[in-house]
């Protein structure tokens, strides 16, 4: 019957231990769980950073090309005729468009330098 205060002592002391250690297990598996979706999330804005980048890139070399063919067909122009003709006025439409297109691309482009 002696035993029996002391096996009650340790086997409160053991279910203590025992209540006290889960939930310290439980908030550090939810901390990795945290971490490890906060690093996920880091790398898809970095990802997320470097596909808009290159895309931005992309764009300001396409406007480079645009930019050269828009001259090209403006010296072109110059030899097409000296009087206005009607083929000569549409080159000019033409060329009048596409500069518009490439200066929407260039607001684009380069937000903060106009």
């Amino acid at each position: 019957m002696s035993y029996k205060p002391v096996f009650i002592a340790l086997l409160s002391v053991t279910l203590l231990g025992a209540v006290q250690t889960t939930p310290n297990s439980t908030s550090q598996a939810a901390g990795s769980q945290a971490g490890a979706a906060t690093a996920a999330e880091n790398a898809q804005i970095r990802q997320l950073a470097n596909t808009r980048a290159n895309e931005a890139q992309a764009l300001r070399d396409d406007i480079k090309r645009m930019r050269a063919l828009v001259g090209q067909m403006e010296t072109n122009l110059a030899f097409v005729d000296t009087t206005q003709s009607p083929l000569k006025h549409q080159f000019q439409l033409d060329i009048d468009m596409w500069n518009i297109v490439i200066n929407q691309m260039e607001r684009r482009a380069y937000p903060n330098s106009r």
